[in-house]
């Protein structure tokens, strides 16, 4: 258990802040990897044709190596065909890195970070980069990265030494060393995926825990967005729409809808086993017009009564029964309403039940 009580994971809340702080699980080695692999793949589209043409203005300034005229030019050809050649490789491994941080933390620029900290240029600050955890992780991937340049340099090297004493044209020890530096950065790549993707794995963990919430914690956000205005508005609004949606659902099982004829209307079902009517929904100005534009499809008997519509609306609750007082009233509207449509009380609610 976390000696500061934080055991429990963070919530949506927690984690949108740490993100906004900057607290992100992001590793170095992912820009790596991708950078080494942005090369590979750039030099196996490119790296035929990097070799001819190396290959061939060495061998044209060899050939020229007595004129003055040809030996001032192949300075400048020699420039050009660096930025040439050259170019495409550290645009994809830039656009590459770029690219990984991206898809890592997001597209988001934060001005709040980017703003100078002095308590950045604390002490307390480097001394916390000297944890015993992070401390340890560090040297663990600085022997990992050296041990990767030594699996990947040292044989092809080797190798490459033992056929350079055998051919020592430009013609053949121009492609034995581009053969020898493509095959470098071939396992560096492979060796950086590795590393990188374990890295990845730590920083998502240790961001994990250092996001972690106390039971206190949660209690005191969850008070928090309580008491939050904006929240509540949002919760309100889900409310009201999830309450309207089922009214106009179930306004198609109403005996009858009450108008006052214009602004307020309120739907009535009246089922025999409750022992009196209930208000199934109710509405005014755009709800009621919706409300009747539903009781209309469904074939639901529209009653004009201004004092009663009026009544039950103050009076009664979406999902409540009428009052004692309006019962006489109700019962004249519903007995009106079923020799209009024909059909018998809860009529209506067996049809849709069984639909």
């Amino acid at each position: 258990m976390a000696k500061d009580g934080r055991t429990e994971k963070a919530t949506p809340q927690r984690r949108k802040k740490a993100r906004d702080e900057g607290t992100v699980a992001r590793s170095q080695e992912v820009a790596v990897a991708a950078s080494f692999a942005a090369l590979v793949g750039t030099m196996a589209m490119m790296g035929p044709t990097a070799v001819r043409q190396t290959t061939g203005h060495f061998s044209e300034a060899f050939r020229t190596a007595g004129d003055v005229q040809a030996l001032s030019a192949a300075g400048p050809r020699a420039l050009q065909m660096v930025v040439v050649l050259a170019g495409p490789f550290l645009a994809m491994a830039v656009l590459a890195g770029l690219i990984s941080g991206v898809v890592q933390v997001g597209f988001k620029i934060n001005m709040k970070l980017a703003k100078p900290k002095l308590k950045n240029l604390s002490p307390k600050k480097g001394l916390e980069k000297l944890k015993p955890a992070v401390a340890g992780w560090e040297l663990i991937r600085s022997v990992l990265k050296l041990g990767a340049v030594f699996l990947v340099v040292w044989p092809t090297i080797s190798s490459w030494r033992v056929h350079l004493g055998t051919d020592r044209t430009l013609a053949g020890g121009l492609p034995r060393l581009t053969s020898a530096y493509g095959t470098i950065i071939m396992r560096a790549a492979a060796l950086a995926l590795l590393i990188a993707a374990a890295d990845y794995a730590y920083q998502r963990w240790r961001t994990a825990t250092q996001i972690k919430m106390s039971h206190t914690d949660i209690k005191r956000e969850h008070k928090d967005s309580e008491g939050d205005p904006l929240i509540r508005a949002q919760r309100r609004r889900r409310a009201s729409e999830l309450s309207r949606n089922r009214m106009l659902r179930d306004v198609a099982t109403a005996d009858v809808l009450l108008v006052n004829p214009t602004h307020l209307c309120v739907a009535l079902r009246y089922d025999p086993a409750e022992g009196a009517p209930r208000v199934i929904a109710k509405g005014a100005d755009l709800v009621a017009d919706k409300l009747k534009a539903v009781a209309r499809r469904h074939g639901v008997p529209i009653t004009a009564d201004i004092p009663l519509a009026r009544a039950l609306f103050k009076q009664c609750k979406v999902g409540h029964h009428v009052p004692a007082s309006l019962y006489e009233a109700v019962a004249v509207v519903l007995a009106t309403a079923y020799r209009r449509s024909g059909r018998g009380p809860g009529s209506r609610l067996l049809q849709r039940s069984a639909a």
